[in-house]
């Protein structure tokens, strides 16, 4: 029987990780590019900046092509090879995923658990196609998959969190969210009055500045447990 409520998963250190994969890749191909051009850099200094590289378009600034023709022409200033290696950069990405994506421990026993129980689940992330579908896929996610490039919108946006409330057709409230990312999942999801669960599996602090979300898990098995236990639609229990 299905619920009256559903449940939002983010991605990225909540049901998956991916072992630095875009990181790597970055760091390779600047390597190869600079050999196939006897360019010279200093190695330690593009692990620094790969990281802000990546950091600059997660958080929107620009997208992943021009934030990588970036980096590349920083360390490998060689024209016209920089802009065609960081167009090609998606496509290795994702043809490397398989062997970086792994489920978290007790991902796919949640996910199926929720699928006993008949509640309804989808993934709201952050991030660009088509890597964040296909991280979804390596690690068998069964529901819908809404990414921030493709909506338009990233998370801690309403617009984001909208998109939820329009897949599963239920108020704001009937919505649990579950992620790790105080900021973006929890803070964001419970301003509009959604249910923010905070997954806390590597023992953080949760910022002083935030509204502190109803709950907190610090394994996937405790999921199941928590929906059944508080009704949907009920005002967040604090901790």
């Amino acid at each position: 029987m299905e619920r009256d409520f559903a449940v939002g998963f983010d991605f990225d250190h909540t049901l998956g990780i991916d072992n630095r994969l875009e990181r790597t890749t970055a760091l390779e191909m600047l390597a190869e590019l600079a050999a196939a051009h006897g360019v010279a850099y200093a190695g330690a200094d593009a692990e620094v900046a790969v990281d802000a590289t990546l950091a600059s378009y997660r958080v929107g600034g620009q997208s992943v092509e021009s934030a990588i023709a970036g980096f590349f022409e920083q360390f490998a200033p060689v024209g016209g090879p920089v802009v065609d290696a960081a167009t090609s950069f998606r496509e290795r990405v994702v043809a490397r995923a398989p062997a970086f994506i792994e489920a978290l421990p007790g991902a796919l026993d949640a996910l199926a658990t929720l699928d006993e129980l008949g509640i309804a689940y989808a993934l709201l992330t952050n991030g660009w196609s088509p890597l964040q579908e296909e991280k979804a896929r390596l690690i068998g996610f069964r529901g819908s998959v809404y990414v921030s490039e493709r909506v338009g919108a990233q998370k801690p946006q309403r617009a984001a969190f909208e998109v939820l409330a329009q897949h599963f057709a239920l108020p704001f409230d009937r919505i649990w969210y579950v992620g790790d990312d105080p900021r973006a999942d929890c803070a964001g999801s419970l301003a509009l009055g959604m249910r923010a669960v905070w997954f806390d599996w590597e023992g953080r602090t949760y910022p002083a500045d935030l509204a502190k979300p109803g709950h907190v898990i610090h394994e996937l098995h405790e999921l199941a447990g928590l929906l059944q236990g508080h009704p949907a639609g009920a005002a967040n229990d604090p901790e």
